[in-house]
């Protein structure tokens, strides 16, 4: 079958609901999977160097193992940060609630300013910038296309 047919006559693929096919749906979903990955990671990297006492190479643990299960709260804020943006984004698109739009860019945007001062400050908030960058770019693909469908 020569290039021309093939283009022609296009194969079924799999079908996609029609409302994850909304801009910025996908990096939602991204956020969230990075939010996922802050937790673990705060439980199983080590990243805090521990004083052992002896000269030489100092021990490394991971925040969980230094701090406790209290890491844990801190570190799931971005992915409940995350989850509650996603499900603004989805409450203003289906049900044309303008503050959900304008709470979910609040959101997003404290978490990146947070992420950026805590890049600075804290040793966690490197792992947190890939879930700011993703939820503001959720936020203005969803703004840009409600612009688009005339709904502002």
């Amino acid at each position: 079958m020569d290039a021309q047919a093939w283009r022609a006559h296009p194969q079924p693929g799999p079908r996609i609901a029609a409302e994850w096919r909304w801009p910025g749906d996908a990096a939602a979903l991204w956020a969230v999977v990075t939010g996922v990955g802050v937790l673990v990671l705060a439980a199983v990297l080590p990243i805090e160097t521990v004083d052992n006492g002896h000269a030489g190479v100092q021990p490394r643990h991971s925040l969980l193992r230094v701090h406790g299960a209290a890491v844990l709260l801190p570190a799931a804020v971005p992915l409940l940060v995350a989850l509650l943006v996603a499900a603004l984004l989805y409450a203003g698109r289906h049900g044309g609630r303008r503050w959900a739009h304008a709470a979910a860019w609040a959101l997003s945007t404290a978490l990146l300013a947070a992420a950026l001062v805590g890049f600075v400050t804290f040793l966690i908030g490197v792992f947190v910038l890939p879930t700011g960058v993703l939820l503001v770019a959720a936020t203005v693909m969803a703004h840009s296309a409600r612009r688009a469908a005339g709904a502002r």
